[in-house]
């Protein structure tokens, strides 16, 4: 038996991570970056500094966070075809273990990609752990000495299938009366770049139909983030030097705190009706070309689950076209961790055959 019990979703947005050991339960989230320090500055002025968050690997000095939208240059992200196994995507891993409190011992690991990718990613995963013999090490800032531990176990998942886990097994693994298991249901995952669809059918998926079931940039920014970008921009020569990145942490902002107002320059936009605008498009689009032109309109179907950054925007905008479609959102689980929870909850029902 393994020290910890961890599973994570390191998805091109956001890095989400559920963790147990014993009884104690952790939860972690944060952006799937990185941005390299030359020495020991991000050149940021030393008191701003002070309190960036860095990480040493490898023998290299990471920043990462959120702060790391300020370096403006040089930052690193997590996306393309061929990301799932690499050395980044084996440092968010390690990140996130490390951030759910590990400083050594074993741990169980969950962990997924994106269904499309998930032959060749779920060996490029495991290859990576096999080819460390598990080990990894990493220091934070705060930290006296590295933290050392190992990867004793690595189970490897089609996104989609942790959502579906969180209705049917409760937070201690155990199975609960659930309907999800008869029939067919489609699990949407719209992430910061990728969308998903994952069709499960009687609690099985299938794996011939997995390689046309993600669509690269079809996702947030594409859809949301980008078009509110180009029209920001056009408020005037004060927003040129904006990105993406800048309109995230506005929107993140917002949805935890209903300020949504986006300051540049002693100006200040209200950037919620854009938003919506935006979110409705990407609804319509969603509809068109995956939920009609893939699903057949949901025929047959007996429930959609969403989620993702994306299911946020667009669950009160989907029951127009498909009433009565749509799983019950979870009182305990936000859309954006059902894939790390799903996945605690399904290692844990392992753990208890």
């Amino acid at each position: 038996m393994s020290d910890y019990t961890i599973s994570i979703d390191a998805g091109n947005g956001m890095v989400n991570a559920a963790c147990i050991k014993g009884k104690s339960y952790t939860s972690v989230h944060f952006p799937s970056v990185r941005a390299a320090a030359t020495g020991d500055s991000l050149n940021l002025g030393s008191q701003f500094e002070l309190d960036i968050e860095y990480v040493d690997w490898g023998g290299h000095r990471n920043f990462v966070g959120d702060d790391v939208q300020h370096a403006r240059s040089g930052i690193e992200r997590h996306q393309g075809a061929f990301r799932y196994g690499d050395e980044f995507h084996h440092f968010l891993i390690a990140l996130a273990i490390a951030k759910c409190g590990v400083e050594q011992g074993t741990v169980d690991l969950t962990t997924f990609t994106p269904p499309g990718l998930y032959s060749e990613a779920k060996r490029d995963i495991e290859g990576r752990v096999q080819q460390a013999k598990g080990k990894v090490a990493l220091q934070f800032k705060s930290d006296k000495k590295p933290r050392a531990f190992t990867i004793d176990q690595v189970f490897v998942f089609p996104e989609g299938l942790g959502a579906v886990a969180c209705y049917i097994f409760d937070a201690s693994g155990k199975a609960i009366e659930s309907d999800l298991l008869e029939g067919e249901v489609v699990v949407l995952d719209s992430g910061m770049y990728t969308l998903d669809a994952l069709q499960v059918s009687n609690g099985q998926f299938n794996p011939e139909s997995l390689s046309s079931a993600t669509w690269e940039g079809a996702g947030i920014k594409a859809h949301i983030l980008d078009p509110m970008l180009r029209t920001i921009k056009k408020q005037g020569s004060d927003f040129q030097l904006l990105n993406t990145d800048d309109i995230d942490r506005v929107i993140r902002r917002g949805l935890t705190s209903d300020d949504y107002k986006l300051k540049v320059a002693g100006q200040e936009i209200d950037i919620q009706p854009l938003l919506q605008r935006q979110a409705e498009r990407y609804a319509e689009w969603l509809s068109n070309q995956v939920l009609d032109g893939v699903f057949n309109g949901l025929r047959g179907i007996k429930a959609l689950i969403l989620v993702g950054g994306g299911a946020t925007f667009i669950r009160d905008l989907l029951p127009q076209w498909y009433p009565d479609k749509l799983a019950a959102p979870l009182k305990d689980v936000a859309p954006i961790e059902m894939n790390a929870v799903g996945g605690l909850r399904l290692a844990l029902s392992r753990q208890q055959m």
